[in-house]
C-alpha cells in the first residue's frame, strides 16, 4: 500500500482527469475505441485505490459478504427501493474473487453511461474534453464514495437526451433503472417537465416547476422513509451542522448562468433546462445547512455544470478563451477540496491511497 502526498494527489486526479479529457481529442470513427480511451485513466485510478471514499469500508464489506450470499435470497429478500441492481452486481462481481476487479466493475459502470452520452450528444471539440474533465471530478469522483447513487447519476444523465428528443418512455425507463441502484433517483423524473413539445416554457411555469420540484425534495425523505420501512427515517429527524462552503461556490455560479441565461441559451438551447437544473441543485445545496438528504439528491441537478461550465468560454473573447479555461480548472479543483477536504484518518480522497495488489 502507499500514498500521495496531499500536493501529489491534487496533481495525480488533474492529471489523470485531464488525460481522459484529452483522449476525446483523438481523431477516430469508432465510438466505442474513443470510450474505452476515455475511461482507462479514471477506470486504474479507481481501481487501485485503497480506503478512498467515505463509504468505501460498507462496499468492500458488501462484496465480501456476497461471497456467503445466492441469487435466490437477494430476490427474496427485496423490499420496495432495495438497490437491488447492486445487489445483484457485486455477487456477480465475486466471480472475479478479487476486491480490485469488483472497484473496476463499479468505476465502469458509473463511467459508461455518462461519457457515452457526453461524447455522442455533445461533441464540440472546444468544450468536450472541459465536459468530460469536470464530469470527472464532480459526478464520477461522487460516485468513489456513493457507488450506488453514483451510477444512478451517470444513468440519469443519460436519460437527458429523452428529455430534450421528448420520449417519455425512454427517460422513465432510464429512471426506473437508475431507481434499481438507488431510489432517490426517482425524483428525476419531474425533470421531463421542465421542458415542453416546444422546447421553451414561460417564465411563471418555471418558476412553478422549481418550487414544486423542490417541495418533493423537501419531502421525498419522509414518504420514502414511510414507504421502505424506516430506511430513510434518520434523515427526516436528523439535523446537520456545518459551513456548508460549496453552497456559496455554487450559488455564485449559478448566478453566474441567470446573469448570462440569455447568450447561453443563444449558444445552445439545451442549457434551458440545464439552468433550471442548476436553480434546483443549489438550492438543495441551502437546505443541506440542515438536511444531507436534500444535499445528496441534489448531485442529480448539478450535473448541469458539467456542460455549463465550459461553455462559458464563449462569453471570454478569442484571445481570453486560455485563460477562462485556467479559471475553470482552478474553480473545479476548489470545489472539489472544499466538497472533499484532507482525511488524514483515510476515508476521503485526499491523500491518494493505493494498493497493486
Amino acid at each position: 500500500m502507499g500514498q500521495l502526498s496531499v500536493v501529489g494527489s491534487i496533481l495525480f486526479y488533474v492529471g489523470t482527469f485531464g488525460l481522459s479529457g484529452l483522449m476525446s481529442k483523438v481523431n477516430t470513427q469508432n465510438r466505442l475505441l474513443k470510450l474505452l480511451l476515455v475511461i482507462i485513466p479514471p477506470v486504474l485510478l479507481a481501481t487501485f485505490r485503497y480506503n478512498i471514499g467515505y463509504d468505501y469500508g460498507s462496499y468492500s464489506w458488501a462484496y465480501n459478504n456476497a461471497f456467503d450470499m445466492t441469487y435466490e435470497s437477494f430476490l427474496e429478500g427485496y423490499e420496495a427501493g432495495d438497490p437491488i441492481a447492486y445487489y445483484l452486481i457485486t455477487k456477480i462481481a465475486t466471480v472475479f474473487n478479487s476486491e480490485q476487479a469488483y472497484l473496476m466493475f463499479l468505476a465502469i459502470l458509473s463511467l459508461i453511461p455518462g461519457v457515452s452520452y457526453i461524447l455522442r450528444e455533445w461533441d464540440d471539440m472546444d468544450t468536450q474534453p472541459m465536459i468530460i474533465f469536470i464530469y470527472m471530478f464532480s459526478p464520477f469522483i461522487f460516485s468513489l464514495s456513493a457507488c450506488k447513487q453514483g451510477i444512478a447519476l451517470s444513468i440519469l444523465m443519460f436519460s437527458l437526451k429523452y428529455v430534450y428528443d421528448r420520449k417519455p418512455i425512454k427517460f422513465a425507463f432510464c429512471v426506473a433503472v437508475a431507481f434499481l441502484f438507488h431510489s432517490t433517483a426517482i425524483v428525476f423524473l419531474l425533470v421531463y417537465f421542465f421542458l415542453n413539445n416546444k422546447g421553451d416554457l414561460s417564465m411563471l411555469k418555471k418558476v412553478l416547476i422549481v418550487v414544486g420540484c423542490l417541495f418533493v425534495i423537501m419531502n421525498l425523505q419522509w414518504v420514502l422513509g414511510n414507504v421502505m420501512d424506516g430506511r430513510y427515517e434518520t434523515y427526516v429527524i436528523d439535523s446537520v451542522e456545518g459551513k456548508n462552503r460549496t453552497f456559496w461556490l455554487y450559488t455564485f455560479i449559478t448566478f453566474i448562468f441567470l446573469l448570462f441565461r440569455t447568450k447561453l441559451v443563444a449558444i445552445d438551447k439545451r442549457n434551458e433546462l440545464l439552468i433550471m437544473m442548476m436553480v434546483i441543485g443549489t438550492f438543495c445545496q441551502y437546505l443541506g445547512f440542515s438536511n444531507a438528504f436534500a444535499k445528496r439528491i441534489g448531485e442529480y441537478f448539478l450535473m448541469a455544470q458539467v456542460f455549463l461550465i465550459p461553455q462559458c468560454i464563449y462569453l471570454f473573447t478569442e484571445n481570453s478563451k486560455k485563460l477562462a479555461n485556467l479559471l475553470i480548472v482552478v474553480y473545479i479543483v476548489a470545489i472539489f477540496l472544499i466538497a472533499n477536504p484532507t482525511a488524514s484518518s483515510g476515508m476521503g480522497f485526499v491523500p491518494y491511497q493505493f494498493k497493486f495488489w
